[in-house]
């Protein structure tokens, strides 16, 4: 085993050829500073703009306040265990059901569309703006005097990146089908809609291997239905475009998640203590920078799980998610920031 004195030799001469020679290579860290910003593309107004948007749009930051001069980039926030595999689930919520994709709308539109094309399902009307397919009139073996027909609306999900499918059958005895009316709120025949929410979801897990991306429909389906909302002049909170039900149900999922332990829940009062574990994952380092930085570290104590308030607010529109201490007092906002985010991306 090498002798601490002999180490040292070793350390003290590799810092001394790491530092020779030091200015010969700039550092490029800070040249983004120096980026400027050009003027979008002016489209008149005689011609169609929805083929022309951002592809890479940048987002305000909205808790830095004044620019600081100098400015060190925090941990990386831990991936969303939603996104290591994709997953096609048919999920319940009370009498009603949907298809959930962890991928965006952008990409599961093309891929609906493929997969009723190679089935010889007919399409009638497309609107990728609105994130609705609608099949034209079908008629199976064995009714064969009724005609079916089916509304596919794909919109964002909960989950960062996620998509939900929801579909509505219809159906007319066969020759009547010029005398349809409206789509129905929710479908005529339950057995006929399981069969094709079945028939759809098998056919999206055995299409898994599909990567096209609707780049003229990356807003289909309208916003997303949930946003870590920053304002100027109160806490940051999460905000839910769901009923509060289903709303509670997926909070406390995520909050079994990404570091977060639930102490105790309320429904009624929309309470939830947590626990947050932030402890970062550490693995040697054998490295001759990870030895120098072993020399010069003391041996650090467990720091304590923290624990949080979770409430979530009914308002009118939406349901939002607000964190706080044990105590219910604010955070700091930075802090509060960073956890609703860790709630966010576990989101289903």
């Amino acid at each position: 085993m090498m002798s601490k004195m002999k180490l040292m030799v070793v350390i003290a001469a590799a810092l001394s050829i790491v530092g020779c020679d030091q200015n010969l290579i700039r550092n490029h860290s800070n040249d983004y500073l120096d980026a400027e910003e050009i003027p979008s593309m002016d489209i008149p107004d005689d011609m169609d703009k929805t083929a022309v948007g951002q592809l890479y749009p940048v987002p305000e930051i909205t808790l830095l306040g004044d620019s600081p001069e100098t400015f060190n980039a925090p941990r990386p926030q831990p991936l969303s265990e939603n996104l290591f595999e994709e997953t096609v689930a048919i999920q319940t919520f009370g009498e009603k059901h949907w298809i959930s994709i962890n991928k965006p709308p952008a990409e599961v539109w093309p891929r609906v569309r493929n997969v009723l094309t190679r089935g010889g399902v007919p399409t009638e009307r497309v609107d990728a703006q609105s994130g609705v397919l609608e099949t034209g009139w079908l008629q199976f073996k064995d009714e064969a005097n009724v005609s079916h027909r089916f509304r596919f609306t794909i919109a964002p999900g909960v989950g960062v990146k996620s998509a939900e499918i929801w579909l509505v059958h219809m159906q007319v005895t066969q020759g009547d089908e010029a005398k349809a009316g409206d789509w129905p709120e929710i479908s005529v025949s339950e057995a006929r809609d399981n069969e094709f929410t079945q028939m759809l979801a098998d056919a999206l897990v055995n299409d898994i291997n599909s990567g096209s991306v609707s780049l003229l429909a990356q807003d289909i389906g309208g916003e997303s239905r949930v946003d870590v909302v920053t304002p100027e002049e109160d806490a940051p909170y999460i905000s839910i475009d769901l009923n509060y039900d289903r709303a509670w149900i997926s909070v406390i999922h995520s909050l079994s998640l990404g570091g977060f332990s639930v102490v105790d829940k309320n429904q009624s009062a929309g309470t939830v203590i947590v626990e947050f574990d932030d402890a970062p994952v550490v693995s040697e380092d054998t490295s001759l920078i990870g030895v120098v930085s072993a020399l010069f570290e003391g041996d650090e104590e467990e720091q304590p799980a923290l624990q949080y308030q979770v409430r979530m607010i009914q308002n009118e529109q939406v349901v939002e998610i607000r964190i706080n201490d044990r105590q219910n007092s604010s955070l700091d906002r930075g802090q509060a920031t960073k956890l609703l985010k860790v709630i966010r991306s576990n989101l289903s």
